[in-house]
C-alpha cells in the first residue's frame, strides 16, 4: 500500500490524540493529520485542491464542534467536489445514535458511512480493509 493520507475532524483533542495512536499502530503507510473544527478542514481541502497537494483517502469527520461543525462541513464539501477529482471516504463520526442523526446522514451521498464513538480498533481493521481492499 502507498502512503495514504487520512483526516480526523473533531474538536476533543484526547480523542484525536487516542485515533491518531491507533492508527499509526495500525499501518505506517498511514498518515494521520487532523483539525479541531470543519473550517479548518475545509480550508485545508481548499489549499490542497488550489497547491496540488494529496487529499485524504479517509476523513472521519464529527457532528458537533465549534465555528463549522460535521453539517456544515458537508455543505462546503459539496461546493469543492468539482475540484476534487478522487474519490474521499467520508465518515460521519458521533457519539450520537440518535435516528435523526443517522436520517440525516443518509441523505449526503458524499459520506461513506456513519459510525459512533467510540471507534474501536476492530471497527478501524473493516473500514481500512474494504477502502484498502487488496492493499491492506
Amino acid at each position: 500500500m502507498k502512503k495514504s493520507n487520512i483526516l480526523l475532524v473533531d474538536d476533543d483533542k484526547v480523542y484525536l490524540f487516542i485515533m491518531n495512536k491507533i492508527i499509526s499502530a495500525l499501518s505506517s503507510e498511514l498518515e494521520v493529520s487532523s483539525f479541531t473544527d470543519g473550517e479548518q478542514a475545509v480550508k485545508f481541502l481548499e489549499r490542497c485542491t488550489e497547491e496540488d497537494i494529496k487529499l485524504p483517502e479517509v476523513i472521519f469527520l464529527d457532528i458537533n464542534m465549534p465555528f463549522l461543525d460535521g453539517w456544515g462541513f458537508l455543505a462546503e464539501f459539496k461546493k469543492l467536489k468539482s475540484k476534487i477529482h478522487k474519490k474521499i471516504n467520508i465518515y460521519m463520526v458521533s457519539s450520537s445514535s440518535r435516528e435523526e442523526d443517522v436520517q440525516r446522514a443518509a441523505q449526503f451521498k458524499e459520506l461513506t458511512g456513519y459510525v459512533v464513538k467510540p471507534i474501536e480498533e476492530d471497527k478501524l481493521v473493516e473500514i481500512f480493509t474494504k477502502i484498502y481492499a487488496d492493499n491492506w
